[in-house]
């Protein structure tokens, strides 16, 4: 075998793995991507309902949630073996978006849990008062059993 024979099947090996590299890291990214998307948009559903007073189904929306973030976890390990500025850059990107978008969805829970809290305190409030409106007392109750 010539070197140059030798040196043209180093430069087909090297393009090779190269461009598997490259294959590699858009799939990494490719998945990384989707694993944010779904979380984003389990997170806007759950805040869009939050905001308009509906209900959201918290079973289905816990399970998206702990679904999206498994597969954010094996996706940045995907991704941080194909870390450079460009890969750096869309990551921070993609993540402070989400970041915002989990703020604000962290701020709506607070608020129907408050509401929530309020709304327990009133109804315990309502059913003490019923309790003490003078139509059962214990007192009476006892005294007319023992005649």
């Amino acid at each position: 075998m010539s070197v140059a024979q030798c040196n043209d099947e180093n430069v087909a090996l090297k393009t090779k793995v190269l461009n598997n590299d490259l294959i590699g890291r858009d799939w990494a990214i490719t998945k990384f991507m989707a694993a944010v998307k779904g979380l984003t948009e389990v997170v806007d559903y759950e805040s869009n309902m939050l905001e308009s007073h509906g209900v959201p189904d918290y079973e289905e929306v816990n399970l998206r949630k702990t679904r999206g973030l498994r597969d954010l976890n094996q996706s940045m390990k995907d991704v941080m073996r194909y870390l450079d500025q460009d890969v750096e850059s869309k990551i921070e990107s993609l993540l402070s978006d989400l970041q915002e978008k989990l703020q604000r969805n962290s701020e709506l829970l607070q608020v129907h849990l408050e509401a929530v809290k309020e709304l327990s305190q009133i109804m315990q409030t309502v059913a003490r008062a019923e309790e003490t409106d003078g139509t059962y007392d214990p007192v009476l109750v006892n005294a007319g059993s023992r005649k």
